[in-house]
This record gives C-alpha cells, sequence and structure tokens, in this order.
C-alpha cells in the first residue's frame, strides 16, 4: 500500500532554561493513503509534539534535531518556510484539541473558514462562501447559511469542533491530524465527532493519524495503533494486535484502565503507578522500566531493541528476547524464535 507520509529517527527536543527536553527521540512511522491511524500514550508521551513536528508548529524553543519527514518525495523538514506554508492547511491539515483557543472570538466562523480558502485557493468571495456553506453542511453543522455568520461563542463545544473540522478539510487536503479533537467533549458529543470523522474519511478518501490517550477511542476508529510512551515508540501494531496479542507492559497497562461495557460492574479498574519519565534526563534504558511490575535489571541499563511479532506488529521490550526468563513475563509465549 502506498505511504503519504513517512516519518524516519524523528528527534525534537525543547531548549529551555533548565535544559534540552528531548520530547521526542527516535521515532518512525508510515501513514499509507487511506488510512486511520491512532497514536495513543499518556500527557507527555511525545504524541503531540510528534504531530507538531510534522506541521513544523513548535513553537519557540522547539526543534527537530535530527530525522526526516517525507511527505511524498519531500522532506518537510528541510523544506523552507514558504513552500512549508504551501502544504500545511491545504495538503495537511490539522485538527487541535481545544477549539475555543484555537477559534478567533472576534471573527464570525464562517469567516474564518473562509480564510483558509483565500490562503490556498484561487476561489473568488462568492465561490469561498459557497464552499464555506457546503463544509458546514458536510460536517452536519445544521442552517450553514446562519451560523456562518455566528460567533465562536454562540456555538456549543461540539458544534465549535466541527467548525475546525470543516476548516481543516477546506482544501481538501491529503492528510488530517487530529490532536485529541473529543478530550474536552462529553461522551454523546465525542460519539458524534468519531462518527464525522469516520464518514468523512471514507467518503473523501484522506489519511487520518488521530492522536488521543484513549484505547476506547481508538477502538472505535482505527485501524492501526502505534503506542508511545517517553518520547518513544513502545509498540506497533493492528487494531486486533494492540488489543488481542499485547506485546509490551505499558499498553497492558493502558488496556487495564479501559472500562468494558460487557465486564463486571464491582471490577476495580487500574491504573499505572508511578509517573512518566523526566525528559531533561531520559532514562538510559527503557522509559517504562520504572513503573513496570516486570522490570527486570536489563531494563533499566539497556535500551530494548524493536522486536518484529509479525509483518505488522512490533515491541520493544527486553521481556521478549529469547534469552528472558518465563518466570513472570506474561510474554514467555510470544518470543520469537529469532529474538
Amino acid at each position: 500500500m502506498e505511504n503519504v507520509l513517512e516519518i524516519d529517527d524523528l528527534h525534537t527536543s525543547f531548549f529551555t532554561r533548565h535544559g534540552e527536553v528531548q520530547a521526542v527521540r527516535g521515532v518512525s512511522f508510515s501513514l499509507a493513503k487511506g488510512e486511520i491511524l491512532g497514536v495513543v500514550g499518556e500527557s507527555g508521551s511525545g504524541k503531540s509534539v510528534t504531530a507538531m513536528s510534522v506541521m513544523q508548529l513548535l513553537g519557540r524553543g522547539g526543534k527537530i534535531t535530527g530525522g526526516s519527514v517525507r511527505f511524498g518525495d519531500t522532506d518537510l523538514v528541510t523544506l523552507p518556510e514558504e513552500q512549508l506554508r504551501d502544504v500545511r492547511g491545504a495538503r495537511i491539515s490539522m485538527v487541535f484539541q481545544d477549539p475555543m483557543s484555537s477559534l478567533n472570538p472576534l471573527i464570525t466562523v464562517g469567516k474564518q473558514v473562509q480564510e483558509m480558502l483565500d490562503t490556498h485557493t484561487q476561489l473568488s468571495k462568492a465561490e469561498a462562501k459557497a464552499r464555506v456553506l457546503e463544509l458546514f453542511a458536510l460536517v452536519r453543522i445544521p442552517e450553514p447559511e446562519r451560523r456562518y455568520d455566528s460567533y465562536p461563542h454562540e456555538f456549543s463545544g461540539g458544534m465549535r469542533q466541527r467548525v475546525m473540522i470543516a476548516m481543516a478539510l477546506a482544501c481538501d487536503p491529503e492528510v488530517l491530524i487530529a490532536d485529541e479533537p473529543t478530550t474536552a467533549l462529553d461522551v454523546t458529543i465525542q460519539d458524534q465527532i468519531l462518527r464525522i470523522l469516520r464518514r468523512l474519511q471514507a467518503e473523501l478518501g484522506m489519511s487520518v493519524v488521530f492522536i488521543t490517550h484513549d484505547l476506547g477511542v481508538v477502538a472505535e476508529l482505527c485501524s492501526r495503533v502505534i503506542v508511545m510512551y517517553g518520547g518513544t515508540i513502545v509498540e506497533e501494531g493492528t487494531l486486533d494486535e494492540i488489543f488481542t496479542h499485547t506485546a509490551h507492559p505499558y499498553t497492558l497497562g493502558l488496556l487495564k484502565s479501559v472500562p468494558r461495557i460487557d465486564g463486571d460492574r464491582g471490577h476495580r479498574l487500574e491504573s499505572i503507578p508511578g509517573s512518566p519519565p523526566d525528559l531533561l534526563d531520559p532514562p538510559k534504558g527503557c522509559p517504562f522500566a520504572a513503573r513496570c511490575e516486570f522490570a527486570r535489571n536489563i531494563c533499566s541499563e539497556t535500551p530494548p531493541p524493536e522486536v518484529r511479532l509479525s509483518e505488522t506488529h512490533t515491541s520493544r521490550c527486553h521481556l521478549l528476547a529469547q534469552a528472558a526468563p518465563s518466570e513472570n513475563n506474561p510474554f514467555a509465549e510470544m518470543r520469537p524464535a529469532h529474538a
């Protein structure tokens, strides 16, 4: 399957008065044409910084220190800013977590979406407005003509997020990055937004990177999943592989924290004890070692290699090594002979 985006050995840091925060450390993955890829992990795992690196929106102090982000034949890391502006928003778009902070409260929502068209297309004012109304209908905003002249504060949170999706889709992007777009919404509105994204992806054929901390949302939307922790990818696989053939202790911990509709009502959800690593001084071994109930001495001393469990499933865990003891090892039967 053709890839539209290929990220190779990406390193991104933020340079602060306290030192270098190594937010993304050697991340590599690809996005296929027409695919919905889920990127999951706790706050601080590097998910959003990876997305911001793709969009080159790191802000003050942020810098890509290594690796490449290939979009077609173009490396976005080395692309001049002027050419990057032609890609950003037009061919690769992003939906952010908080639409209220992304929308200008002093400008009507219709005008704000139209600004995207004015920047990236040659449409006349009348054609651009017609396109905005078409987009509003596409994302199920009722009464598009009347809503065009509304201000952000006149919309609910869910409706504001629909405006952001309309804005992101304005120029028919090839790639849509959705950075926790449903986190601040209640479950009913969240479900509506997920349905809209799923329908639009199917209708428009675009590729989607969906960033979230919620594996339940991933199960609803995505076909392939990347699990991030401590600025690295710890596991990658299809939805079935991540949920039913889990191969990393961190992923196991995330799954235990997800409520099940068919589960025992008296069963307590489990949290992962401890805190994420300090990326001012990243651990030299596995980033999850300090919080892992299965950790061995090697885990805190040596970075785990990537172990390939199938053509689509990889994990970075010392427990998958052939020499790893079977005692207190949840992955003992998964160890490949060559690991």
